[in-house]
């Protein structure tokens, strides 16, 4: 049984892999406030707003719920989840050493629905699962930019990079 009909009018081919792959884009926009304490290095994200354009939302309270929880793990990700290695091996393998966000570390998330309907969507939708992933890493580092003047080209921005950065444009 196939599960998944392709619109006519969506062309791809499986041997050549020439055609359109990706028929269905949804976008997003993620916009966040910082505070940087500059003596410490210590970065909190205190408001994120994403605006999907998810096509046509089925169940508005699942989607924005997905936004929300994915926005947080994005924050996570982008602040202080970070994997240390020595010796090819993990050295925070479990949660009581690797830092993920708590309720505590969670910053007001706001979602908008931007709803306008895909005709070959099912029922009009779009995916939207990975797009909270995408946009908040890079507003923070750009917040952080706009509130200190620095720039930094790595991620998770911690305390300890976001110091350092501050120290070599203080020196």
């Amino acid at each position: 049984a196939k599960t998944y009909i392709q619109p006519d009018s969506i062309h791809w081919d499986e041997t050549t892999y020439r055609g359109d792959a990706y028929p269905v884009y949804a976008w997003a926009c993620t916009i966040v406030d910082v505070d940087v304490d500059t003596t410490t290095g210590e970065v909190r994200v205190t408001d994120l707003v994403t605006a999907v354009d998810c096509g046509k939302a089925l169940h508005p309270v699942m989607a924005e719920g997905q936004i929300e929880g994915g926005s947080l793990q994005a924050v996570g990700w982008a602040t202080i989840e970070e994997i240390k290695m020595k010796d090819g091996s993990y050295q925070n393998d479990r949660l009581a050493t690797y830092l993920i966000p708590t309720a505590l570390d969670a910053p007001r998330i706001r979602t908008i629905l931007v709803e306008n309907p895909y005709s070959r969507g099912p029922f009009g939708a779009k995916g939207i699962g990975e797009l909270p992933m995408d946009g908040p890493a890079p507003a923070i580092i750009a917040a952080i930019h706009d509130a200190t003047g620095v720039w930094l080209d790595e991620i998770p921005a911690t305390s300890e990079k976001v110091l350092a950065a501050l120290n070599e444009v203080r020196s």
